[in-house]
């Protein structure tokens, strides 16, 4: 966040905007690497499937994550399946920004 305020201490009610915004941010890495699939819901969007990312920029990619956020991801987050989506990545990292 801009003001350096931890989004952790933000009340629940900021919780759908912060979600969008997490979303945005998603979609927009997304974007740099090309166009998205018009036919399908971006929430279940498997980018590392298709192809869109590779893995050099995966890692480029949750780095980039990491540093917008101020999280960090396990081992475990990497290989789960969650993190191949994007609705699951952006719970993820909703999980992580935490209550």
């Amino acid at each position: 966040m801009a003001s350096g305020i931890s989004p952790k201490f933000f009340p629940d009610f900021y919780a759908p905007a912060m979600t969008e915004n997490i979303r945005q941010f998603i979609v927009q890495l997304l974007l740099e690497k090309g166009p998205l699939p018009a036919n399908t819901a971006i929430e279940e969007y498997r980018y590392l499937d298709t192809g869109h990312i590779d893995s050099l920029g995966f890692i480029k990619f949750i780095f980039r994550v990491e540093e917008r956020f101020a999280i960090q991801f396990s081992e475990a987050d990497i290989v789960s399946k969650e993190i191949r989506t994007v609705g699951g990545l952006v719970a993820m990292i909703t999980g992580k920004l935490g209550p």
